[in-house]
Formats: structure tokens, sequence, C-alpha cells
């Protein structure tokens, strides 16, 4: 790092401090570099800065507070970026209280550009936690990015269910990343480094506060192409996570539920605001033209990658997949089992597997169909 980032990483281990303050700070001298150089007087006269931080800020000019910040992040693998590196995130770029600075452990790449963020409840109903799995394990087979926030309740289930059907998932969270919260998530957050990013903008060693979770929900929402919320209350972080992507310009969906039920209200009164409804994770991706896009191309990736493998299956499974792209309408079961000479329940056998690699779709009535 030159010193201008080391500068950015400085002034981003004073707690006192905004994201908007830094920056401003740094338009307002020139440089974040000439912020540590500024006289203390300045900083409390220009920008009402109590004289306790402002004492903080000489006394980063050094460098040695950014350089144990630096040393400690890279014996625990963890990337730093800071708003001024090439490969920060684009998405958090377009909001006005972007994080100067970001500390990612694990594996955050470009294709994390498609994803959704799922959050609501910390105490979620059963309906809840199973609509969470239904969405995650449709994202996860469709390799579209979820993100979340770590928390108890429907955030956990995010994660959990994410990597349990072999999707990736990103963590952002309102503490450093060598702090655990909550305690129980520990074994979790270990995990999500190993197989997908956890992220935050807070230094290493970071407390988790109240004051800090307002500020993860903005990436979060800022990260994802969409937000859906499944149960929240009226007055949630959940509903401050779907306010904040509504700025952004992203798509807000909620997932109704019952009218009386306490965690339905805030979906519920989402819809009414207008939010778009999400009965299916289909409504979602088909809403969302990026997500559209990323899924037509990758249902057409994973279908050539099948198909290079046709050599390895039976030559009956070959003859039926051949009969049924050719059809322009449809065939059925018993039409497949006569032209085929096979008997229907093989036949049965070869479509479900044909299905299972998505190379056709099965209709009403047993019409069989090809996957374009």
């Amino acid at each position: 790092m030159n010193d201008e980032q080391l500068s950015v990483v400085a002034l981003n281990t004073v707690a006192d401090l905004s994201p908007k303050k830094i920056i401003s700070l740094i338009e307002y001298f020139g440089s974040a570099t000439n912020v540590l150089s500024v006289d203390k007087g300045e900083l409390i006269s220009s920008f009402n800065i109590a004289g306790k931080t402002a004492e903080t800020i000489k006394n980063l000019s050094d460098f040695k507070t950014a350089t144990e910040e630096l040393e400690l992040a890279t014996k625990n693998n963890i990337k730093v970026l800071t708003y001024l590196d090439e490969d920060y995130p684009s998405q958090l770029k377009n909001i006005c209280d972007f994080p100067p600075v970001l500390y990612i452990k694990g594996n955050f790449s470009k294709d994390d550009i498609c994803s959704v963020s799922i959050v609501g409840s910390r105490r979620p109903t059963n309906y809840g936690r199973i609509v969470t799995e239904n969405f995650c394990k449709y994202f996860a087979q469709k390799s579209i990015t979820t993100i979340s926030g770590l928390a108890s309740g429907i955030d956990t289930q995010v994660h959990t269910s994410t990597l349990k059907n072999s999707g990736k998932t990103v963590a952002v969270i309102g503490n450093g990343l060598l702090e655990y919260y909550p305690a129980e998530n520990r074994k979790l957050q270990n995990e999500i480094f190993e197989k997908g990013a956890v992220i935050s903008e807070f230094s290493l060693k970071r407390k988790a506060l109240p004051i800090n979770f307002p500020r993860r929900n903005r990436i979060v929402a800022a990260l994802s192409q969409a937000t859906i919320v499944i149960e929240a209350a009226i007055k949630s972080g959940s509903l401050i996570t779907a306010e904040l992507a509504c700025e952004y310009g992203k798509d807000v969906f909620a997932v109704p539920g019952p009218i009386f039920a306490k965690y339905s209200q805030g979906p519920n009164n989402l819809i009414k605001q207008g939010a778009f409804v999400a009965v299916t994770p289909e409504d979602v991706t088909e809403q969302v033209p990026f997500l559209a896009d990323w899924v037509r191309k990758n249902t057409k990736k994973k279908k050539k990658e099948i198909e290079k493998d046709l050599p390895l299956i039976s030559q009956s499974s070959k003859n039926i997949l051949k009969m049924i792209q050719s059809s322009i309408t449809g065939i059925s079961l018993d039409e497949i089992s006569l032209k085929a000479g096979v008997n229907v329940s093989e036949v049965s056998t070869i479509l479900l597997e044909l299905e299972l690699d998505g190379l056709i779709k099965a209709m009403p009535g047993q019409i069989y169909v090809r996957n374009t």
C-alpha cells in the first residue's frame, strides 16, 4: 500500500469517525495523508471534531497503527481494500456513504455481483425457516450468491442453507473480522471463511455495537441485485435494509405471510407500499433482468457441460433424449416407451435422470419437452 492508502486505513481505525466524515475530511484537505498532518485545532474548528478524536487522528501520522492493522490482517489471511483500490466493489462506490475500507476474509469475486440479499427476523417461525431453505436451495443451484448479516434467525438460516446446498454465501458483519458475534455463530463464521466470504468495514478488533448494524445493512443492500425480506416486525433492521435497497434503486421483494402474525407485518406492509411479492425464488430471478440473464446463461452453460458427458450415458438414454429434442410440442411417456421399444418402468427412470441433468422438462400429463 502507498502512503495515501495507509492513511485511509489509519483514519478508518478511529471509531468516532463515520464513513461520510472520513470522506469529507479527505475531500476538504485534498488527501487522507493531508488529514493526518493537519493541525489539531483546524480539525476541531472546521469539522466540529471532539478534541480527543482530533488528538487520535494526529497520533496516526507515523502509520504505526495502520501498519500494525495490515500486519494483523496478513497474519489472519484477511484482505484489506480501500476505496482507492481497483478491485474495490463497484456496487459500493455508487452509494453516498460508501465504506472507505473493506476487510474481506474468504473468496469474494466479480461473480458475486450476481447476488441477492435475504434478511429477516431474529426469531423466525418454522414457516420462515422453510421458505428461507427453499429460496436458498434454488439460488445455490443457479449459482447466485446469497448475502446476509450473520445475525441469529433468518440470517443464520440463509448462510447455513446456502452452504448445505453447495452454494456461495457472503456474510456482512457489524464488527471486526477477528471478533465473533453472535458467539453461537463462531463455527458458522469460520465455515463461511472457508466456503464463501465474510466482509466488514470495521477495523479488525472492533466490537459489535448496536450503532454498527445499520451501517452493516447498507453494505448488504448495496452489494446485491435485489433484497428479499422473509418475516420481520414493522420496526426492524430488515426493513432498514429494504429501505436502503430501495434508495439505491434495487428491487425489493417480500414474502407474504399470515395477516395476524407479528413477523409477517413487515413483509406484508412492504407489499402494500409497492414491494414485489416473492412467493417463489423464480419471482425474484424473473423480475430482475440481470438475474434473469444470469440464470439463462448459467442454465445453457450447465446444459453444454452435461452434453459433453453424453458419451457416458446409455444408448437408450441418448435415443430418448434425441426423440424429445426433435419434438416441438413434447412427447408423452407412453409414446416414448412405444417408439423406443423400452418398457414404461425403464423409460421413467431414464426420463428422471435426464430431467435431473437439466436436459428435459416434465410437463403436466406426463409430457416431456426439451429444456431450452
